[in-house]
């Protein structure tokens, strides 16, 4: 039954819409395929997906099995440590979990969250950056002016070049403040990360933070 599980967890990650293959449909095992879809945390109506992709090869799912493994697979699901790592990810709650697990599973859903908003901030000013350092780099290359020839030809590369200069140096400036707020945010990420991750501990000491 564990072989089984987990080819049909591979199955379902290797299919982006979670469509069952006829394999899956005549397998049958409809418990496994409920308990993947609640660790995903995925509505019940996912069931209607798995109803339409079987009926080609005129198989019903058993409704109660996969309701019942969804549920098994919600319980690894609806908790604040999943609701971090979900939050993290940036992916979206669907409001799946039971009341008495939900307000838990939203605690970390919310840190996750933070950190994901923060860390995302800090890859955002990362890769302004690094535009500005290939700007400033194109045109230092035109401002060289080595492909601009003598005389009346040139004039207007050479204006072209000077005018690169210029520009160059400006983009020096806003690379310097560039420089400022990535170094900013990413000690703000920084700081985010130990208070989400001291308040995870707090809900979840047995929580090993990678």
């Amino acid at each position: 039954m564990r072989v089984l599980f987990v080819l049909i967890a591979m199955s379902l990650a290797l299919t982006s819409c979670a469509s069952l293959s006829e394999e899956d449909c005549m397998t049958g095992d409809w418990q496994g395929v409920g308990m993947v879809d609640g660790k995903a945390g995925y509505t019940s109506d996912k069931l209607n997906e798995h109803t339409k992709a079987c009926s080609k090869y005129d198989i019903a799912p058993d409704v109660n099995a996969y309701m019942a493994g969804r549920m098994m697979g919600l319980q690894s699901y609806c908790t604040p440590i999943s609701g971090f790592e979900q939050g993290r990810e940036g992916k979206t709650y669907r409001g799946v979990c039971p009341i008495t697990s939900e307000e838990s599973f939203k605690v970390g859903y919310s840190l996750g969250s933070q950190l994901q908003e923060a860390s995302a901030a800090a890859v955002e000013a990362r890769e302004n950056l690094h535009r500005i350092q290939y700007r400033i780099e194109s045109l230092e290359e035109q401002a060289s002016g080595k492909d601009c020839v003598s005389g009346k030809e040139g004039k207007a590369c050479r204006k072209a070049a000077e005018q690169a200069r210029i520009d160059s140096y400006l983009a020096r400036a806003d690379l310097l403040l560039a420089q400022n707020r990535l170094f900013s945010l990413e000690r703000q990420r920084d700081r985010v990360r130990k208070e989400v991750t001291d308040k995870l501990l707090d809900l979840e000491p047995s929580y090993n933070p990678s």
